[in-house]
């Protein structure tokens, strides 16, 4: 009996040990990028050997040999052949600052006539402080569907402009025609 109950619980325990030893299936990765440099932005791991993914999201980034874990025969790998990999940034040019400064400008650039332009500006200045400049960038006369009456060699005047507003400045940058 006592025998018996030994081995019962040498094999519980020897059960217990191979099952909690046994790690669990991990998720497959639909994507497996590794070969250069990969930063997380993490301050914890900032750069690692390998990301996987699945469906646009991160299951895994550390060490090449343990994103294998994740991979299948479904799995897509990329090699970066040396090339960095970075998160978030999908711009293939663009100039910050100036994408910026632009969101803080009113953006004239589909506008179809001055009297557009005369209503954005007039929304703006019921927003601002007198004194304070309203800025805008974008307009290209050639868009528009009607000139304005009073013009100069084909350009608006300033009048309507001040019009709408008599406490603050107003500056709007011309379009350059592409």
């Amino acid at each position: 009996m006592r025998f018996q109950n030994a081995a019962f619980l040498s094999f519980t325990l020897l059960t217990l040990i191979f099952t909690s030893c046994n790690s669990p299936k991990k998720e497959a990765a639909t994507l497996l990028i590794y070969g250069g440099p990969i930063y997380t932005v993490d301050t914890l791991q900032a750069t690692v050997e390998a990301v996987a993914t699945k469906d646009n999201k991160i299951l895994f980034a550390g060490s090449l040999e343990d994103a294998q874990h994740y991979k299948n025969d479904q799995t897509q790998v990329i090699d970066l052949k040396g090339k960095t990999m970075t998160p978030g940034l999908i711009e293939g040019h663009g100039h910050f600052m100036g994408l910026g400064y632009n969101e803080l400008n009113l953006d004239l650039i589909n506008t179809t006539s001055y009297q557009e332009i005369l209503d954005a500006v007039a929304s703006a200045v019921e927003k601002a402080e007198p004194g304070e400049w309203i800025t805008g960038r974008g307009w290209h006369q050639s868009k528009w569907t009607d000139m304005p009456s009073d013009t100069v060699n084909g350009f608006q005047t300033h009048y309507r402009l001040s019009e709408v507003s008599p406490e603050n400045p107003v500056y709007l940058s011309h379009a350059r025609q592409i």
